[in-house]
């Protein structure tokens, strides 16, 4: 059984629930607690659901101390204060840049969980012209579309920089001084951009709005364009008739830029405690392959994880990679899972705060444990 418990990371994370499970008997006298954030959606839960249900974090000696965040950036509040209060957790690619940032109590990247679909550009219908009358907007229809209007983003998540990636991959080929450019009041979200021009007529705004509040705003008429993720994007394409999906990660990137959901640990976590460290990812690694082959009956175990209703989470909203895929992937340095986790530091490095060191490349992920899981399950 769950047990809800009143704890330092749920006064730290507002309104994330934190609770601890011993196993079916409910011992966890001989387990090592381990602190756990996870995100109520399809990518953020199942994972660690699955490693609880199929008793593989037992198996390794592990008790999961969860805690449901509302968001990515007090995740990583909770994790590099002073006195943390989160040991491991699941991130999107909003906050990925704090594996990068040297300064402070450090956090490094330790496991690829899947790949994000669940990010979306959805927008009023008659927005968006389908020119082509194929079903689908191409980057020339999104383009004339996104001209001159506002996008209501919260740019601090993962939905901030894929706007930015939709942005350029719909520029291509234009002159600079036709392409799209962003304007914000949120300073932040504009660290290390330069816009192409300045022509007000190409200029889109983007307004930094909570992802939960987007259903809400377009239900209201207030918001005619959204970029957001699951939750969110489901609520408002199964309530509301007038809403329509114009972009996508899978349906409109090309694979070498799809944002990668990654696992991050404290790196004095990983310091005191590394044979913990190592089996967290071995467990992660064992029930990513039952994922793999088991995707419908994860998802639920997901929702029941997250507290959410049967069928809210869907699979469609991930690419979740098999034991075969982990071992292409991660086979050489060059291999495809490096690939993406380079995209994402790349993509991510103008989010470091100014003055902070950017840590390198193979210090901000430290592969050594999921190659190992990946070793050890050959």
């Amino acid at each position: 059984m769950k047990k809800i418990m009143s704890t330092a990371a749920a006064l730290l994370l507002g309104s994330a629930i934190a609770f601890a499970s011993g196993g079916k008997d409910g011992n966890s006298a001989a387990l090592t607690n381990v602190r756990i954030g996870i995100h109520g959606n399809e990518g953020g839960a199942p994972l660690a659901a699955v490693a609880e249900e199929q008793g593989l974090f037992k198996k390794y000696g592990i008790n999961p101390v969860f805690t449901i965040v509302e968001s990515g950036p007090a995740e990583m509040t909770a994790m590099r204060a002073d006195r943390r209060t989160l040991d491991v957790g699941y991130i999107g690619a909003g906050v990925a840049w704090n594996a990068l940032d040297g300064a402070g109590n450090s956090v490094s990247f330790v496991f690829l969980d899947c790949l994000s679909n669940a990010e979306m550009l959805i927008a009023k219908k008659g927005i968006f012209t389908d020119t082509n009358k194929n079903g689908k907007y191409d980057n020339d229809e999104i383009y004339t579309g996104l001209k001159g209007k506002s996008v209501y983003i919260e740019v601090g998540t993962t939905p901030g920089g894929w706007f930015k990636n939709l942005l350029d991959l719909v520029n291509e080929g234009k002159a600079d001084s036709d392409k799209l450019w962003i304007y914000s009041e949120t300073s932040s979200y504009l660290a290390g951009y330069t816009p192409a021009n300045n022509n007000e007529a190409n200029k889109v705004t983007v307004i930094n709005t909570l992802n939960a509040n987007l259903p809400a705003g377009m239900a209201s008429g207030g918001m005619d364009i959204i970029a957001g993720y699951s939750p969110a994007t489901a609520t408002i394409l199964n309530t509301n008739k007038n809403a329509e999906t114009i972009a996508t990660t899978v349906g409109n990137f090309p694979a070498e830029k799809s944002f990668p959901s990654t696992w991050v640990a404290s790196d004095a976590w990983i310091a005191e405690n590394p044979e913990v460290a190592q089996n967290f990812i071995k467990a992660l690694y064992e029930a990513a392959d039952w994922r793999a082959n088991n995707i419908d009956a994860a998802m639920r175990a997901g929702e029941n994880l997250a507290q959410k209703p049967s069928g809210t989470f869907d699979p469609t909203n991930l690419v979740a990679p098999s034991k075969a895929d982990y071992e292409e992937w991660f086979a050489t340095p060059d291999s495809r899972g490096y690939v993406y986790f380079k995209a994402l530091y790349e993509s991510t490095k103008g989010n470091v705060p100014d003055g902070n060191p950017i840590k390198p490349f193979n210090k901000a992920f430290n592969d050594t444990l999921l190659l190992n899981a990946v070793k050890a399950g050959k």
